[in-house]
């Protein structure tokens, strides 16, 4: 009976790709399932109601992520904004929030679903970076099995990431740098510069800033693999006698030529971002990401005994800068502080190659704890918040110097693995005697748990009767426990999405019906009550408040001193302001959303709908008019407070002064508090001074108005927490820290206006509160609105994102003022003529304006990026040369290949006449024979590739290797169509 023979089915390129990638597939499924229990345990939608939302990701990235959306969707200029802070660069806060390629999800879930798309975001994210670190692993180190996939979940939950998962543009950072450092390896291994800058120029297209720290870090990296594996006068070329001059010698180093293809490409890739790089530096020239003093002295920030405590399970994530002993985040796994010390003691792993990575640990330590470091890292600013910006780098390292060790595992004996873990008790006994800053009792429980656990899963794998792909797979289940178990406490997800969302169809609604109303024109307008820092942008107007990094920084500075909510830095928040202030920053609507109590002689109710009544602010001015010259010499800077800074801005551009007139404290009652001073009184600053030291302390002020008049109240003070002004009908507490005005509506000298500020008991026995009552002064305000209005005003006739058509009459003495922020992208056109740069002013170093000869005018505003367009011109440039190049190599290498068989055949031809010629002549006693087909390349001098792929830590690698672990070339012989 004959066998049949059974033909082996050929396995198709996707089959390839699961079968040889399957651990960086389980690394990424494990990591979406762990995003998925921390969701179900806050209730995160689906699973609940609540939201991801938290801190900046609430006011901020999440209205920015739906401006984004309703400005794909709809067509519109993704270069300038008219939506928050009166108009700025929404390029700059797409290249700096918004720009990595995980954003194209929010297309799938709609504006109202923007909390969700976030989430997915955020999930995809984790998911990828377990993933690049498990491919970093199976490509750099030649290892694809149950631990790789360990290991990249340790990576995918670090302390960074459990800190700062909500400031979810940094994570792309996390996903691209195990790949950008993988390209530096095949630099200096195989000379192959490609991974290298593409993944580096995608990394500043996704976020510039974390771009800027992956390249201080790649150079520390390409030094330390480069020593890590060779020597610096490892040849590539020739070979050189020793004889020879130093300077020859390196120069013909594998060191040199390296080095040399790392900073060309480094350069490559940057050209390569130009669209992304060239116009933010315009940008951030103004912006508050750039405004920080270098340090004046030596400053370091912790201890070393909490930094090491700090690698516990379960710490606390530091996420603020304020306070003593603010600690980097750099957890990164129980097992990774018993495997390091294994890295550190394995005869395996050469001196230098751990010498190496010590160092660089030792530099990232420093740049941690020192003041000037950490100020070069973050783009030499120091973070509002948010510290050590870089600290996954530290958990990258250290990961692989332990998976190093867990390689070699076998190499150690039972007796040095214990030792490990006694040394690991030890430590835990210290913490807890000795107390540090984030550990608490859960802490120490669960790396007591673990740290057990983990020695004996190693003690398991180092020995032979055990299967090891099933010890590895007890490996990977262990440390997905210690992510779960330690780090979903650490999350916060509070928010809940109905009261996040459930206004927006209202406000909308109402929104179309203002456009119909104004006649679809240009205008702004703002809400009595802001929910976020960007509500602008969330309910898509043209407002005025504006929480961002690429706030312009003068901007924020003018509007703190008129008297508005904000930090001075990069935000302000729109309440209820004077008259002069809506009517100069072009305030046409204001929608009252909280019942706030309005003057009807200023604003006139139009419409309702939900919650929302929209008012007509009575005495609004449009986006530019001409105003007296003088207006040019304002400054916000010069006035005693936000009262007379509007006043004075009021009377440079009118002529009319003491529009708002301060009055009179009519008495004020203490508790604990020394009493205050007539002048003190009248001037408005405060000294105050406790009676009993240590205590709580208040005063109420009584204020009595002499006339009928629209009233306004300032407090300002970090003693205070917060003040309550009550009247009739009128009631509101509010926050002191940050002083701003508060509109009290009409008043009359029946009533009496109580504000009553309490002084914490926490505060300094003696301090300043600044103190201010004003009234409007309506003959005056309306004698000066009169002189704005009318002929003066910009009549616009069409306008888009970037551009403004108008018509305005100026008169002699007059200028043009705008409530534009500066920015020098804007071009201003007169009569179809450009405005030069010496008649365009900036008002109080924050507004734009620009002289005009008298008569009547077409004016024509442009915003044009010339950034954005001389750095496409150079990135595209950069491609069309790259892929020249690269055309250009590919025929060289197929012409010197078809060179090689013209000759291999042509030798063939000669060797067959031989033949001929031998069978002729049998005398002839020559050895006949073919010439052997040429090899297809040349390759670099390497060490042969061992092929590691699929075994288990325990497993031996089958040859000697140069440079540990085989690092310095890959080592899985897949099909290329199966890789990843």
């Amino acid at each position: 009976m004959s066998k049949t023979k059974v033909k082996k089915k050929k396995e198709t390129k996707f089959s390839l790709f699961l079968k040889n990638n399957k651990y960086i597939l389980i690394s990424a499924l494990i990591a979406f399932a762990v995003m998925q229990l921390v969701y179900f345990c806050f209730s995160l939608i689906p699973y609940g109601d609540m939201t991801i939302l938290r801190m900046d990701l609430y006011h901020q990235y999440g209205p920015l992520f739906a401006e984004l959306y309703d400005r794909l969707t709809s067509g519109e200029s993704l270069i300038y904004s008219w939506n928050s802070g009166l108009g700025s660069s929404f390029l700059g806060n797409f290249y700096n929030y918004l720009s990595s390629p995980v954003t194209i999800l929010i297309l799938f879930f709609g504006h109202k679903n923007i909390p969700e798309a976030i989430a997915a975001m955020i999930a995809v994210k984790a998911m990828l970076s377990a993933g690049s670190f498990t491919y970093y692993i199976k490509k750099s180190l030649g290892r694809h099995d149950p631990t790789t996939a360990a290991f990249g979940i340790l990576y995918a939950f670090c302390g960074y990431f459990v800190a700062y998962y909500w400031n979810l543009m940094w994570l792309d950072a996390m996903v691209l740098f195990p790949v950008i450092l993988l390209g530096i390896e095949k630099i200096i291994n195989k000379g192959k510069p490609t991974l290298y800058c593409i993944s580096l120029a995608l990394m500043f297209f996704a976020n510039y800033y974390m771009a800027y720290m992956i390249c201080i870090f790649a150079v520390l990296y390409f030094l330390t693999y480069y020593f890590a594996n060779y020597s610096i006068e490892q040849k590539f070329n020739r070979a050189l006698s020793k004889k020879a001059p130093l300077a020859k010698r390196l120069s013909n180093s594998l060191f040199w030529s390296s080095g040399v293809k790392f900073a060309f490409y480094s350069i490559v890739a940057v050209l390569l971002a130009a669209f992304v790089v060239i116009p933010l530096i315009t940008i951030l020239t103004d912006s508050s990401a750039t405004s920080s003093g270098s340090p004046a002295e030596y400053k370091k920030y912790f201890n070393t005994f909490d930094f090491l405590a700090n690698h516990l399970a379960s710490s606390e994530p530091t996420i603020r800068s304020s306070g003593t002993d603010v600690l980097p985040n750099v957890y990164c796994g129980v097992l990774t502080l018993l495997l390091v010390p294994l890295f550190l003691f394995c005869k395996k792993i050469k001196t230098r190659e751990k010498i190496s990575y010590v160092c660089l640990l030792g530099v990232l330590y420093l740049s941690f704890n020192m003041n000037y470091l950490n100020f070069v890292w973050h783009g030499f600013h120091f973070p509002n918040d948010l510290p050590y910006r870089f600290s996954f780098m530290y958990s990258f390292v250290l990961l692989v110097m332990a998976y190093k060790a867990l390689i070699h595992i076998k190499d150690f004996s039972g007796k040095e693995i214990l030792a490990t873990g006694l040394g690991f008790a030890l430590f835990l006994v210290l913490v807890e005697k000795i107390t540090s800053k984030n550990i608490g009792d859960m802490s120490l429980g669960l790396s007591i748990i673990f740290g057990v656990g983990y020695v004996l899963i190693l003690r398991l794998l180092k020995d032979k009767k055990y299967q090891a792909s099933a010890v590895s797979i007890l490996l990977l289940c262990t440390v997905t426990s210690e992510i779960a178990l330690g780090n979903t406490n650490h999350y916060s997800m509070n928010q809940n999405k109905t009261n996040y969302t459930s206004d927006y169809d209202d406000f909308r609604t109402m929104k179309k019906e203002l456009d119909d109303y104004d006649g679809n024109g240009f205008y702004r307008m703002e809400l009595t009550n802001l929910r976020t820092r960007m509500d602008p942008c969330w309910y898509d107007y043209n407002g005025v408040s504006v929480f961002s990094s690429m706030a312009y920084e003068s901007v924020s500075n003018m509007q703190q001193e008129i008297g508005m909510f904000g930090n001075y830095i990069n935000s302000y928040t729109y309440n209820p302001q004077t008259p002069v202030y809506n009517a100069m920053f072009g305030l046409k609507y204001l929608v009252d959303n909280c019942g706030y109590y309005l003057n009807d002689e200023l604003y006139s109710s139009i419409m309702q709908n939900g919650k929302f009544t929209a008012y007509k602010n009575n005495y609004a001015l449009p986006l530019a008019f001409a105003v007296n010259k003088d207006v040019a010499s304002w400054s916000s800077k010069d006035a005693l407070n936000p009262f007379e800074a509007q006043n004075n801005w009021f009377e440079k551009a009118t002529g009319v002064s003491d529009v708002l007139k301060q009055v009179d404290i009519s008495n004020v009652t203490y508790s604990n508090l020394s009493t205050f001073s007539d002048m003190q009184l009248s001037v408005g600053l405060l000294a105050y001074s406790k009676n009993t030291s240590g205590a709580s302390a208040s005063f109420t002020a009584e204020i009595v108005p002499q006339t009928n008049a629209n009233m306004y109240v300032y407090v300002k003070s970090a003693s205070s927490d917060n003040a309550t002004i009550t009247a009739d009908g009128f009631s509101k507490t509010f926050d002191t820290d940050d002083g701003y005005i508060i509109d009290l509506g009409e008043r009359t000298p029946e009533e009496t206006v109580y504000v009553d500020v309490p002084i914490k008991n926490s505060a300094a026995d003696s301090g300043t509160i600044s103190f201010y009552v004003y009234s409007l002064d309506m003959d005056k305000f309306k004698e000066g609105y009169e002189k704005l209005s009318g002929s003066g005003e910009l009549k616009i006739t069409s306008y888009n994102d970037t551009e403004i058509f108008g018509d305005i009459t100026v008169n002699d003495g007059e200028m043009v003022y705008t409530s534009i922020p500066y920015d020098t992208n804007w071009e201003v056109y007169v009569d179809g003529v450009k405005v030069k740069a010496d008649d365009i002013v900036k008002i109080s170093d924050s507004l734009m304006g620009f002289y005009a000869e008298p008569g009547e005018h077409e004016i024509y505003f442009r915003y044009y990026s010339y950034g954005l367009r001389n750095g496409a011109i150079i990135s595209i440039i950069t491609i069309i040369i790259a892929t020249l190049l690269i055309i250009m190599k590919r025929r060289k290498v197929l012409f010197y290949k078809k060179n090689k068989q013209d000759k291999w055949l042509l030798l063939n031809e000669n060797a067959a006449a031989f033949d001929v010629s031998s069978a002729a002549n049998p005398n002839d006693t020559s050895i006949s024979g073919r010439a052997d087909p040429p090899t297809e390349a040349i390759k670099p001098d390497l060490p042969e590739d061992n092929s590691t792929a699929d075994k288990t830590p325990d497993e031996e690698i089958s040859s000697p290797q140069k440079g540990s672990d085989n690092a310095e070339k890959e080592k899985i012989k897949n099909d290329n169509n199966g890789e990843a």
